[in-house]
């Protein structure tokens, strides 16, 4: 037998330290490997947290209220409400304004927030905003003009929040009078019947023995004084503005002294009869100017809290209990929103939502902050918060295409893997109970994987790149004031699409259809442009097996598309514009694929890096 030659270690001088480099290569792959474990596991569990925060943090489609973003405490605004009125003929009328001119407090005078903030610090509030719960009360104008309430007092904003320990009465108070419960029976209103579910029981005989008019409390209890100040003080406000006007004067008062002729008839067909064949215009005209006059305090006394009715003193007083062992704390808010207040101004504010707020949501913030409050969303018409969506979907794009390199341009070469696997598939199909045959299909599949450089988890990695990106956008777009309360062509981007749709509003179809047709261009695109490649390298059989394989994926699509059309209207314009850059990405990369500069240069450049 041959002995083998033993070869000699001093040999290695002349190899250098090549065998030491494969083997730091080796390790520095598995660190580098393990690292890239760890950071699709980080991006799990934030993603896995953004969708979960998704139903739980609160939003609110209403500036000043749930969970905002700011560039400085000082930009920190309180919820408001503004009311519009309009008088026709008998008819005034008073609603929340619908914001649709774009404005935003303090955009057109940076004073008004700091008088504000000295107003609560006087009235013992020592937070550094206006606290879980604010209600401001302003009033649109017939000339467009936008007006703070200010007492006629003091000259102080008719403004109240939830840190405050004291309210001092705003409004010099004057008798009012509104329809009372019996007057609602009259008109067969069932409005009143809502004045039971926040008070006691009162006995029906009572309120049909009473006026039909109950005069407002002036009178305030010791518990809970400042709600009542607040509420009082808003129902003047009001009815300065509108029921005390001259023009709707000169007929109510009349009207209501007609009808209070009748206080002792319990006949109410009777009364009507009488004041509709009267020979008098004034009785004649009597039961419309009051019912319109029914429809305006149908709008004051429930959000202001005047619920609770006095058949005896025939008066609407201040509903101080929530329930019969609860008093109100800022329940008794008039006006404010159902949603707590949380502004997000530093880095700090938002690690207390954690990291998916910290790390993703509050940098891309600042992002559209920056934006958006560079230019009057008031004077371009909305047009600043489009373009700040533009800029979040040109950056989000591009982290995302950096991140989903790969995948994009190794899409047409899934597609085929896909193909590929078809034909495995159907090969193996008559053999679903043999095990070893299973075994063997699965061993088939995985070496056509390997060979071909290709994971079958990377449309997953993908999912997991663009999802707490779309989800930081919406959660931002839902939290910037000035993103609220933006009109654009028509549209409220704060508002739910399909909703107004199905309240009339025509304006909203159109980003609807758009937002259809766009989400299922972008999903069907990749199939139609590798239709001829996957039809090239299958029989029918194989066909038949891919279009199985294919029915999560339509499912999938169908889903994007139907949630396209649930989210708000600023989301929409995002899927639009984001949906128009992926469309022309994929023709983009699909038509670079096929030059040769492609396969020339780059293929073979992307092959080297393992990059394809």
């Amino acid at each position: 037998m041959k002995q083998k030659k033993i070869r000699a270690s001093a040999y290695d001088y002349f190899q250098g330290n090549k065998q030491s480099e494969d083997k730091n290569k080796q390790i520095f792959k598995r660190i580098l490997k393990i690292l890239k474990i760890i950071f699709y596991f980080c991006i799990f569990g934030i993603t896995l947290t953004g969708c979960i925060q998704s139903f739980v943090v609160k939003t609110s489609t209403s500036s000043g209220s749930g969970t905002e973003f700011y560039k400085n405490k000082e930009d920190i605004i309180p919820n408001y409400t503004i009311f519009e009125a309009s008088v026709k003929d008998t008819e005034t009328k008073i609603q929340k304004a619908t914001k649709s001119n774009n404005y935003l407090i303090s955009e057109k005078d940076s004073s008004i927030l700091k008088q504000l903030r000295e107003q609560t610090e006087a009235n013992g509030n020592t937070s550094n905003n206006y606290g879980q719960y604010s209600s401001l009360i302003m009033f649109h104008n017939n000339d467009g003009t936008f007006e703070y309430a200010k007492g006629d007092k003091n000259q102080e904003f008719l403004f109240l929040n939830s840190e405050e320990e004291k309210y001092q009465q705003k409004f010099n108070w004057t008798d009012i009078k509104l329809p009372s419960p019996k007057f609602f029976d009259f008109i067969k209103d069932k409005y009143a019947e809502e004045f039971q579910k926040t008070q006691l029981a009162v006995n029906p005989l009572l309120i049909n023995q009473g006026d039909f008019f109950y005069s407002v409390s002036n009178t305030a209890e010791p518990t809970n004084e400042k709600y009542f100040t607040f509420s009082r003080d808003i129902i003047q406000f009001l009815y300065n503005k509108t029921i005390n006007l001259e023009e709707f004067k000169t007929k109510l008062i009349p009207s209501i002294n007609a009808l209070e002729s009748y206080k002792n008839e319990v006949d109410f067909e009777k009364i009507k009869n009488e004041l509709n064949n009267s020979s008098d215009p004034i009785k004649k005209e009597a039961i419309q100017v009051l019912t319109d006059y029914a429809t305006l305090a149908k709008t004051i006394l429930i959000p202001t809290k005047f619920t609770q009715i006095d058949p005896v003193k025939n008066t609407y007083s201040f509903a101080y209990k929530l329930n019969e062992n609860n008093y109100y704390n800022f329940e008794g808010i008039a006006f404010r929103s159902d949603t707590p207040n949380n502004p997000i101004v530093i880095w700090s504010d938002s690690w207390k939502l954690g990291p998916f707020y910290s790390l993703i949501v509050f940098p891309l913030s600042k992002i559209i902050l920056g934006v958006s409050e560079s230019q009057s969303t008031w004077e371009l018409n909305g047009w600043t918060t489009i373009f700040a969506i533009i800029v979040v979907v040109i950056l989000t794009k591009t982290i995302s295409f950096i991140f989903r390199f790969k995948t994009i341009f190794g899409q047409s070469k899934q597609i085929e893997m896909q193909a590929k696997k078809a034909k495995i598939d159907a090969k193996y199909e008559p053999y679903k109970k043999n095990k070893m045959m299973q075994q063997r299909h699965r061993q088939e599949v995985a070496d056509l994987y390997k060979k071909n450089n290709f994971s079958p988890f990377a449309p997953f990695s993908q999912v997991l790149v663009t999802m707490p990106i779309f989800i930081a956008v919406w959660r931002v777009i839902q939290g910037i004031p000035s993103l609220k309360v933006t009109y654009w062509a028509g549209l409220e981007l704060a508002s739910i699409s399909y909703q107004k749709l199905f309240e009339g509003l025509w304006q909203y179809l159109p980003i609807l259809i758009v937002v259809v047709v766009v989400q299922a261009v972008q999903q069907i695109l990749p199939r139609i442009l590798n239709k001829k490649n996957t039809n090239r390298i299958m029989n029918q059989t194989e066909s038949e097996t891919m279009k199985k394989q294919q029915k999560t994926q339509r499912i999938i699509s169908i889903v994007f598309v139907f949630f396209g059309v649930l989210f708000q209207a600023s989301l929409q314009i995002y899927w639009i514009i984001g949906g128009i850059w992926e469309i022309a990405q994929t023709l983009g990369v699909h038509y670079l694929q096929r030059s040769n500069f492609f396969k020339e240069k780059m293929r073979p450049w992307l092959t080297q890096k393992k990059l394809l």
